[in-house]
């Protein structure tokens, strides 16, 4: 019979089942609009790394593009922490996992593409066409805060 966890250590789980999950399923379409636009996998995480690492991660093959893979698991893992956390103490967050979670999917492309972004070595710029911008925004909207939102509600209401 398994044993329950205890309070936190099911918080702390919850965070890193909904990091992941977001990681994922965000890479599931953003990898194949990429692919049409040019940009291989190796470029798009090259061009996560590029946020450390500049023009050089452009340059670094594999290893930049795993460096890339590595921060973008590392700021799903963040980001699903703090929407996790919040859940625990703010139970309207549960109750509505899919207004929660996209709520949360616009508050992280905020700060992503307003604060992060600018302050790396990337520098900021959106989206060229309004056609990118929208689905650039519909992808952390619905690929990254709902998944995050869905997995919050289904591990932390568990009996």
């Amino acid at each position: 019979m398994p044993t329950e966890l205890s309070g936190s250590n099911r918080v702390l789980l919850t965070a890193l089942a909904a990091g992941l999950a977001a990681a994922v399923v965000e890479m599931v379409f953003v990898l194949p609009i990429q692919a049409m636009l040019g940009a291989s996998p190796v470029v798009v995480f090259q061009s996560i790394a590029s946020g450390a690492l500049g023009k050089a991660a452009f340059s670094g093959g594999l290893a930049s593009a795993a460096l890339g893979v590595g921060v973008h698991l590392l700021v799903s893992l963040v980001a699903a922490a703090v929407y996790v956390f919040t859940a625990d103490r703010w139970p309207a967050l549960l109750r509505r996992p899919f207004s929660g979670g996209i709520l949360f999917g616009l508050a992280v492309y905020v700060v992503m593409n307003f604060g992060v972004v600018p302050l790396s070595r990337i520098g900021f710029h959106l989206p060229k066409s309004p056609e990118l911008l929208a689905l650039s925004l519909s992808i952390h909207l619905f690929a990254f805060g709902l998944p995050i939102g869905l997995v919050a509600r289904a591990m932390l209401t568990r009996r």
